[in-house]
């Protein structure tokens, strides 16, 4: 089990980041002992590239957490749009005209939504008072791009029309994603403009972002270079999803979503970061280019943390943290 939940971690991005970029000041270097601790208990070990390329591919996909039980008549399980895309709907207080979460899990494009996240979902959606709607789209080898972000696209139109017979406020849409899926947020908020329908997202949120999956970008970024191997996400973890996910599609901007110099008008972001994590830099960057676009951008990297803030307690003070800034965003967006 401890083999397989390290797989399922090394694989929760996957991203290279982007050129000439200069690392955020962010903490000093010392890994948060908690954190230790928890790549000890559960014996985290580096993979190289070579060993998940002779890896059976179903090992890397449906490893994961073990799951935790929760209510059963707090979720439902629908599958919507015409490609029949599962979705699973959490409410936990049964409430009505609630916020909506529209969440893209993470998993390197490569794992579905497992059962070892949906505890995580129903305690958002119960900390947030929200509704979410976490999308188990397609993933990679069988479903390589483009249709992680058919399916994606797909679910947030369909939800923008009918989340209100759910309980949600469709005037109250976050788009969020952890690491793979914060960059099938970006796609989605950038597809949602080209549309003319961005205004229907009130927040983009974006944990551990992949934005520039061009391999010729890897060996310049700073966050790369600290963070390659030892703490979860590694350089390897993140060539192998990428090659397994869109081989030879990197430069096309619904893969690399920093490539899209048109980020005018793009809907209010949160941007997380970690200090440990390969990818911190890309968070840096698409920051920084949206805000030099005029898009208003929330951006925290936590000190001493790895990718996704993986390995906290739900009831830690950095766990409350992150929770607390989210909901600051959210309370600002929903005011306008």
């Amino acid at each position: 089990m401890k083999k397989n939940f390290i797989l399922f971690l090394l694989i929760c991005a996957a991203s290279l980041s982007s050129t000439n970029l200069q690392a955020q000041s962010c903490g000093n270097r010392q890994l948060n002992p908690d954190i230790a601790y928890f790549l000890k208990m559960i014996g985290y070990q580096d993979l190289s590239l070579e060993q998940l390329r002779k890896m059976p591919i179903e090992q890397i996909k449906f490893a994961g957490p073990p799951a935790i039980t929760y209510p059963s008549n707090d979720v439902k399980r629908i599958k919507i749009s015409a490609d029949s895309i599962p979705v699973l709907v959490f409410n936990p207080t049964h409430g009505k005209n609630l916020p909506i979460i529209i969440n893209y899990h993470g998993g390197g494009f490569i794992s579905p939504l497992l059962p070892g996240l949906e505890h995580s979902l129903w305690l958002e959606a119960k900390n947030y008072e929200a509704i979410v709607f976490a999308i188990d789209y397609r993933v990679a080898p069988e479903h390589k791009f483009p249709a992680a972000v058919n399916d994606s696209y797909s679910a947030f139109k369909w939800i923008a029309e009918h989340g209100s017979e759910f309980g949600g406020d469709t005037n109250k849409i976050v788009v969020e994603g952890n690491s793979a899926g914060a960059n099938l947020v970006a796609v989605i908020a950038q597809k949602a403009k080209k549309d003319g329908i961005s205004n229907k997202i009130k927040l983009q949120v974006m944990n551990g972002l992949p934005i520039d999956l061009r391999p010729k970008n890897m060996e310049t970024s700073v966050s790369y270079q600290e963070n390659a191997v030892g703490y979860f996400q590694t350089k390897a973890a993140c060539y192998f999803a990428v090659e397994t996910y869109a081989p030879n599609q990197f430069d096309n901007p619904e893969v690399s979503p920093i490539l899209n110099d048109n980020l005018k008008g793009l809907p209010p972001a949160v941007i997380i970061n970690a200090e440990f994590d390969p990818l911190r830099d890309d968070g840096v960057l698409y920051a920084a280019k949206l805000r030099k676009s005029g898009v208003k951008v929330w951006e925290k990297c936590f000190p001493g943390q790895i990718h996704c803030l993986i390995g906290l307690l739900p009831d830690s003070k950095v766990q409350k943290e992150y929770e607390a800034f989210i909901k600051d965003a959210m309370n600002d967006c929903f005011k306008k």
